[in-house]
C-alpha cells in the first residue's frame, strides 16, 4: 500500500511540475507573441478585373529585435489590412509590411507607434544544431489572445520547398495529434524557440516548421524589394545508379555524382553548367550517386542544402561555391555564383506571384489572360481533374522557360457577350497561338501587336484551328460599350 501511495505522490508531483512549467513558459512568451488579424482579398483569375470576396482570420506574430513582428508570408499575401493586438491591451493597432521573402515564407511587420513595443520582449530563435528526435512544446494563441501550449515530437530535418517557395530549404518534421493550424505557432525545445509551424495536417497529425537557423538568416541579412536572402543553385539533377550510365560518361570506380538534367534560364548556373555535366563535388564535399552529402549535424542532406542555406560554411548570397564536374570525360573545376531564384525564368507562374495581380487585356469582349497555376486552381480543390488536359500538361512540364526569352502562354479566358462577337460566345480557356501570324509572347505583347496593326482586320489564331477576326477601326467603340455594360474598371492591366 505504501508503495502505491509513493507512486501516486510521484505522479501528482510530476503533474504539478508540468503545470508550473507550462505556466512559466506561457508567462514568459506572452510578452513576445502577439495576435495578428489579417483581412485578405486575393485576385480573381477568371474575372481578372475583380477581386474575390474579402475574408479575415488570425495568425501568430512573434516580436523580434528592431521593433518588428515576424509573420508567415503565406498568411499576409494579398492582405488589405493587418492589425496587431498584444497581451496588455484590448486595442488593435495597424501594421505595415516592411520586409517580405517568399522563398523562406517569412515577413516582417512594423508599427508606426513605437510605444506598442514598450512592454514587449524580442524573441531570439536558436540558431544552433537541433537534436532529434525530441519532445517539443507548440505555442499558439486562441481567439481571445490567450497563449495555449500543445505537445508534439520533432522527428527529423529534411529539405523541400515551403508553401510558396521555389527554393528547397530545411524544415522540421513535427508530429502532434493536437489541434494546430500552421499559422506561425512557435516551436519550443528545452525552453528555447527553435522554429515556426507553417503547415499542419489534421488527417496525418504531421506538421512542418521553419527551423530557427533559417529564421536567423532571414533576420540578419538585408534584401531589396522582394528579393530573397536565400540563393538558388540554378539547375536540376538526376541520380546515377547504374553501371552502364557511369561507364558511358567516363566515371571512374572511385567517383560518385549526379548528372545535370536541366539548367534554369536567368540563373547563375545558366551558361556555366551544361546538361549532362556530372557533379562530383559541391562546396568542397563529395556528392553520392543520389545527390546527397553527409552533414556533420543533420546526417544525409541533398546538395541543395549547401547552395540554398550554406551560410554556416561561407556560402551565402553573393558568394561563389566551388563545383567539381566531369564534362566530356574530363574533370573540371568551376565556381558557381550564388543568387536568388530567377523569377524571370517562369513561364507559367506557380507557388507565388510575388503579390502581383494577374495581367489581362479585354479587347472586343475577348478576355485575354496569361496562363498560371492560380488560374487553373479557380476550378477548386480537384482542379487537376477538371481543367483542360493540355493546360495541365503545360503547367506540369513547361512552367519554366526553356530558353532566355521570358515568354508567357496567353489564353482567351472567356468572351463577354455582345452582338459584335456573336459566334464566339462559347470560347473559353483557349490558347492564343498567333496574332496576324506572329507568335504572342505575353498579354502586353498582344496589346502592342493589336495597336500597331496596319491592316483593316486583326486575325487572332487559337489552338484547335479557331480564328478570331477583329475590325480594328471598331474595337475602341466596342470596348467602351462593353466596359460600361459589364461595369469594368480597367480594360487592361500589365
Amino acid at each position: 500500500m505504501n508503495k502505491l501511495l509513493f507512486h501516486f505522490l510521484l505522479l501528482i508531483l510530476f503533474l504539478f511540475q508540468t503545470h508550473v512549467y507550462s505556466e512559466g513558459l506561457e508567462d514568459k512568451l506572452k510578452k513576445s507573441i502577439v495576435q495578428v488579424r489579417i483581412t485578405k482579398q486575393p485576385p480573381n483569375h477568371l474575372f481578372p478585373w475583380l477581386n474575390k470576396t474579402p475574408y479575415s482570420f488570425g495568425a501568430v506574430g512573434v516580436v523580434v529585435p528592431g521593433d518588428k513582428i515576424l509573420v508567415l508570408t503565406s498568411r499576409i499575401d494579398y492582405a488589405t489590412s493587418i492589425e496587431l493586438k498584444k497581451y496588455s491591451s484590448y486595442i488593435s493597432v495597424p501594421a505595415k509590411l516592411t520586409k517580405v521573402d517568399y522563398e523562406s515564407n517569412l515577413s516582417l511587420l512594423e508599427v508606426k507607434d513605437k510605444e506598442f513595443f514598450r512592454d514587449l520582449v524580442p524573441l531570439s530563435f536558436s540558431k544552433h544544431s537541433i537534436q532529434m528526435p525530441k519532445t517539443v512544446e507548440i505555442v499558439q494563441l486562441d481567439n481571445s489572445g490567450t497563449i495555449q501550449t500543445a505537445r508534439g515530437r520533432m522527428t527529423g530535418l529534411y529539405m523541400d520547398t515551403y508553401n510558396m517557395s521555389h527554393t528547397e530549404l530545411p524544415y522540421l518534421n513535427i508530429s502532434s495529434n493536437e489541434k494546430l493550424n500552421g499559422n506561425g505557432e512557435v516551436i519550443i525545445s528545452q525552453n528555447k524557440p527553435i522554429g515556426l509551424l507553417y503547415n499542419h495536417s489534421k488527417q496525418k497529425n504531421t506538421g512542418y516548421a521553419i527551423p530557427g537557423f533559417i529564421i536567423d538568416i532571414f533576420l540578419n541579412n538585408k534584401i531589396k524589394d522582394k528579393t530573397s536572402v536565400f540563393p538558388y543553385k540554378g539547375f536540376r539533377y538526376a541520380g546515377i545508379l547504374d553501371h552502364a550510365t557511369r561507364e558511358f560518361y567516363g566515371m571512374e570506380k572511385n567517383q560518385d555524382g549526379v548528372i545535370v538534367s536541366e539548367v534554369i534560364p536567368h540563373s547563375t548556373a545558366y551558361g556555366l553548367l551544361k546538361v549532362n555535366d556530372i557533379i562530383l563535388e559541391f562546396g568542397k564535399v563529395k556528392i553520392d550517386s543520389k545527390g546527397f552529402f553527409v552533414h556533420p549535424k543533420y546526417g544525409k542532406q541533398p546538395l541543395s542544402y549547401i547552395a540554398h542555406c550554406g551560410y554556416e560554411n561561407g556560402y551565402g548570397h553573393g558568394d561563389k561555391i566551388p563545383v567539381q564536374i566531369l564534362r566530356n570525360k574530363k574533370v573540371q573545376k568551376l565556381e558557381l555564383p550564388l543568387k536568388p531564384f530567377p523569377y524571370k525564368a517562369i513561364q507559367i507562374p506557380y507557388k507565388n506571384n510575388q503579390g502581383e495581380v494577374p495581367h489581362y487585356l479585354i479587347k472586343g469582349g475577348f478576355v485575354f489572360v496569361e496562363l498560371s497555376q492560380f488560374l487553373l486552381q479557380e476550378w477548386g480543390q480537384r482542379w487537376r481533374e477538371r481543367v483542360n488536359k493540355k493546360l495541365l500538361y503545360l503547367n506540369d512540364y513547361y512552367s519554366l522557360n526553356t530558353d532566355w526569352k521570358a515568354n508567357k502562354i496567353v489564353l482567351v479566358a472567356q468572351v463577354l457577350p455582345d452582338e459584335s462577337n456573336e459566334g464566339y460566345h462559347d470560347i473559353s480557356i483557349r490558347i492564343v497561338e498567333t496574332i496576324n501570324d506572329r507568335k504572342v509572347r505575353s498579354v502586353k505583347h498582344l496589346d502592342r501587336l493589336i495597336r500597331n496593326a496596319k491592316s483593316e482586320f486583326t486575325k487572332i489564331s487559337l489552338d484547335g484551328g479557331v480564328d478570331i477576326i477583329l475590325e480594328n477601326d471598331k474595337t475602341d467603340g466596342i470596348d467602351s460599350k462593353i466596359q460600361k455594360k459589364f461595369k469594368i474598371g480597367k480594360l487592361k492591366n500589365f
